[in-house]
């Protein structure tokens, strides 16, 4: 060594060009230190005190069991993006997992078969099976209670990876023959059945005057039913309640104010009826000005009450509702005579009221109006025998689940899209066919605090002052030794 550096300084720092190749010699050094560590992969040290680039235990466990062979593809990130570096552990955790960063000129292939644009950001998780692809503003949510943003892409990216890989997907069905609302590219539900779909479930239509309940129905979804039943499809849909069916029905009052008081929907009322409960003929508005958008009492931000439908919404934001009416739930000897539970989880203020006669002053409270509260989603078990019971999750309102186009103010708007409207229908679904998130991961993005241990602290010292520091005392012998040989 001593050798080596009497060289460096009777040889090489004579000469300005010599000192140039010097620098040029340490330069390359640099760089080609620099291609060994990016090639060999070294996992990146997390030092943010919610761990946003590291994969919690929890991931880790599930992730480990995976048999199948799972594609993560990135579309629209870069290589040193905060969900790419997290979305490349998964594949050190099991190989059987590969991520790419996508380009979609490169990979058109792919585009066309996850139906990603030029300028989408997403992720498509696939497996030989099924896919999903995740958007990347789902990657976020925010909690109102706290005002911060909270990270849930390790929570998104593992569960869409035990989605793809899930045995079975559920089965969903939307009723038809009744006015409901479609699901067909031009219907009003069309972008609801996309969404449950891209929640790894088949979604299908069922006709009941054409074909017989399916075995593999795992949840009927009722939207707005114009006209009654035949007696026909009523002895289907309670024998599918019989054999323990989960259904999801969503009632605008409108139906009944068509049809003058109702009387003549005998036959979902006797479904109804079966959970105790009834669906309003007029519209709840609330008066409470921090329970209603944009200052409209028609449309109502309900109170929740903490389930696992709104588990992930409850202190996070909120849902909005639009001329809903209200459920009218039977007394409580009624319900235990049928051998239902009712959780009502959807609720206005106690400063809301309702009119059944809906006119032009239907937003200016009456003394002649129902005070509230008033439930407007309502989660009803029914026990069937001791081993088995039927669901129904009734919500006093099927506008809000649509992709109908509305003004409000000045902005032009889906229902559907607004708050958290699509979340709480896909929790829905996802209660419904014990299909919640596996896990349930959130970093608060509000502060990223440095916590690393002793040994990382004195890493992140070396690089950020040592080197640094080096190379100015490396400069400044040269600089001196120069002198010194210019002086002889």
């Amino acid at each position: 060594m001593r050798k080596f550096i009497k060289l460096i300084r009777e040889k090489w720092l004579r000469q300005t060009s010599l000192t140039i190749l010097l620098v040029a010699m340490i330069f390359v050094i640099f760089i080609l230190i620099n291609k060994i560590v990016q090639n060999i992969n070294i996992s990146p040290i997390d030092f943010t005190q919610e761990r946003l680039y590291s994969l919690s235990s929890e991931s880790k466990e599930q992730i480990s069991k995976i048999e199948l062979n799972v594609d993560m593809y990135f579309f629209g990130y870069s290589e040193q993006s905060a969900a790419v570096i997290l979305g490349k552990q998964y594949k050190d955790i099991n190989d059987k997992i590969n991520v790419e960063v996508i380009n979609t000129a490169e990979r058109p292939d792919l585009a066309t078969q996850f139906g990603v644009g030029s300028t989408d950001q997403l992720v498509a998780v696939s497996s030989n099976q099924r896919y999903k692809v995740i958007d990347s503003s789902e990657m976020y949510t925010y909690d109102s209670t706290t005002y911060e943003t909270v990270d849930i892409t390790e929570q998104k990216l593992t569960n869409a990876i035990l989605d793809v890989t899930i045995a079975k997907k559920p089965q969903v069905y939307f009723l038809t023959g009744h006015g409901e609302e479609g699901i067909t590219n031009e219907s009003f539900m069309y972008f609801l059945a996309q969404q449950i779909t891209n929640e790894v479930n088949d979604v299908s239509t069922l006709d009941l005057l054409l074909s017989d309940m399916p075995e593999s129905c795992d949840v009927l979804i009722v939207v707005n039913p114009i006209k009654d039943f035949t007696d026909l499809e009523r002895e289907k849909i309670e024998n599918y309640i019989n054999n323990g069916g989960k259904i999801v029905w969503m009632q605008d009052p409108y139906m009944f104010n068509e049809d003058s008081s109702g009387s003549n929907l005998v036959n979902i009322n006797k479904i109804l009826s079966l959970y105790g409960i009834s669906f309003s003929k007029g519209i709840v508005c609330e008066q409470s000005s921090s329970n209603m958008l944009v200052g409209s009492p028609e449309l109502i931000i309900p109170e929740l009450t903490y389930n696992s439908i709104v588990k992930d919404i409850y202190t996070d934001g909120s849902i909005v509702m639009f001329d809903a009416g209200k459920i009218n739930t039977s007394d409580a000897e009624t319900l235990e005579n049928l051998g239902v539970t009712a959780s009502p989880f959807i609720k206005t203020t106690e400063e809301a009221f309702y009119r059944e006669d809906a006119n032009s002053s239907i937003y200016t409270k009456l003394d002649t109006d129902e005070e509230g509260p008033f439930v407007l989603g309502e989660v009803l078990t029914k026990k069937i025998n001791d081993e088995k019971s039927s669901t129904l999750i009734a919500y006093s309102n099927a506008l809000f689940a649509t992709n109908y186009t509305l003004q409000i103010g000045q902005s032009i708007v889906t229902p559907i899209s607004l708050r958290n409207n699509g979340d709480i229908l896909l929790n829905t679904v996802a209660y419904l066919t014990d299909r919640e998130d596996s896990i349930r991961i959130r970093k608060d993005l509000g502060v990223v605090t440095y916590t690393a241990t002793q040994m990382q602290d004195n890493i992140v010292k070396i690089v950020i002052f040592g080197i640094p520091v080096l190379i100015i005392i490396l400069g400044i012998i040269i600089t001196i030794i120069r002198k010194k040989k210019r002086n002889k």
